[in-house]
């Protein structure tokens, strides 16, 4: 007979306080939307806002994908689309805040969805029981070829 020393298992918790850290900013980049444009020192006020609550946001959401990639798993093919798409994600969701201070009201689904995909696809890589119930090619090519999509379109709709 062996004997086995159960280790009680350690909760994730950088994962958790990113995730945390991920959703205040979300809500705080979600209030940054403005449906007026108002004028002068308020339009520059509230683009500024956006647009750091932005930058926080994408940036928490990286982090949340490496974590991911380092102690979870992710395919190097979707690593390398995640490096590039991220960022281009991020200007999308700032042109579509920018939409909507131009009364352009359907834009605001793109900084709704953009967010919850990457935070899904985090979670995905994080979690071995999300990987084994979800194939790693279906999974990452659906994520991130929507993430594009939305951003393409957004950003072609604003020119």
């Amino acid at each position: 007979m062996s004997i086995e020393t159960v280790h009680p298992k350690v909760p994730p918790v950088g994962t958790i306080v990113l995730l945390v850290l991920a959703c205040g900013l979300y809500f705080a980049m979600l209030a940054s939307i403005s449906f007026s444009a108002g004028g002068g020192d308020a339009a520059f006020g509230d683009a500024v806002a956006s647009f750091f609550a932005v930058v926080a946001l994408w940036a928490v959401l990286a982090a949340l994908l490496i974590a991911g990639a380092v102690v979870g798993h992710m395919p190097r093919w979707s690593a390398v689309l995640a490096f590039i798409l991220v960022p281009f994600s991020g200007v999308a969701a700032f042109v579509a805040i920018d939409m909507c201070s131009r009364h352009i009201k359907p834009a605001v689904i793109v900084p709704i969805v953009l967010p919850l995909l990457i935070v899904a696809y985090a979670m995905w890589a994080r979690w071995p029981k999300l990987r084994a119930s979800f194939p790693a090619p279906a999974v990452s090519g659906v994520i991130w070829g929507l993430v594009f999509f939305v951003s393409l379109v957004t950003d072609l709709a604003a020119l």
